[in-house]
């Protein structure tokens, strides 16, 4: 049997070699309890419908056999990994819920406020989805492909109570938590089904940060056809959010803002996620 965790948004693609499999046999995709992707391994938090679809192995293939091309002969295309650099600029964005059961946000700060995060035109920064929640989060990023960089354990109640502090405290520059803080372990590398790929959508697991990293963020300029006018222009302004339904719905969105290279905004340290490191 084989099986993986995916999270809403995310597409894999898998290769089934049926060849080698005995007439009559059925092979059924199933979704099963204690496998949703935000509360894994909990009992009794599966799927309300748990099979998807089945395939029934009843002839041989016509036409003179498989001609399709073996896995192992498969190329992939070849993904570069992005590297960081000292000087790249790092964001971060806290999942916040003051209480369970309370609303979520980013950096708590609701969806509808302004946007508050400017990114230069062209620019590679790293995300950090800082997550000390109870459960994880499938985080989108619309416009731009990513890579996930690596995820991180978190002294996650304690930097809960800081940050609780430091919003209550007026969101002063000086007491905002320092993320270094509360680290309880080294850097954790992707998934291997995250490994050299490109991403739009990255699983953030409870307790601990998700870094991930992109390369450039370029706005389409150019006009769709048949429509005039339709290109970006800058400041052009997209959104990232949770990719589970309730969630997103519950104000865990945030814009932000692709400004270009002199571009007069500036963040403003935390108030929106944006620092430099």
């Amino acid at each position: 049997m084989l099986d993986f965790l995916i999270s809403p948004a995310e597409r894999y693609d898998l290769i089934v070699d049926f060849s080698q499999m005995p007439m009559g046999t059925n092979v059924t995709l199933t979704n099963y309890p204690g496998t949703q992707v935000h509360f894994p391994g909990i009992t009794g938090c599966g799927p309300e419908i748990a099979d998807i679809m089945q395939f029934q192995v009843t002839k041989p293939l016509s036409g003179g056999g498989d001609r399709t091309t073996p896995p192992e002969k498969l190329k992939p295309q070849a993904i570069t990994p992005i590297e960081p650099k000292p000087h790249t600029r790092r964001r971060e964005w806290v999942v916040y819920q003051h209480e369970l059961f309370r609303t979520m946000t980013f950096n708590a700060v609701p969806y509808m406020e302004p946007s508050q995060d400017f990114v230069k035109e062209g620019s590679t920064e790293i995300w950090e989805y800082i997550n000390p929640n109870h459960d994880a989060h499938p985080m989108h990023v619309h416009l731009v492909n990513f890579q996930a960089l690596n995820r991180q354990p978190i002294d996650a109640a304690a930097y809960q109570t800081d940050y609780d502090k430091w919003i209550y405290g007026g969101r002063k520059p000086k007491d905002h938590p320092v993320l270094a803080n509360y680290f309880t372990g080294p850097p954790i590398p992707p998934d291997p089904d995250e490994t050299l790929s490109y991403k739009d959508t990255v699983k953030a697991p409870a307790q601990m940060v998700t870094r991930i990293i992109i390369q450039e963020f370029i706005p389409p300029k150019d006009d769709i056809a048949s429509i005039p006018n339709s290109g970006a222009e800058l400041p052009a302004t997209y959104i990232h959010h949770c990719h589970l339904l309730e969630h997103e719905d519950d104000d865990l969105m945030r814009p932000w803002t692709i400004v270009g290279p002199d571009g007069d905004h500036h963040d403003n340290g935390h108030g929106g996620g944006g620092h430099s490191h």
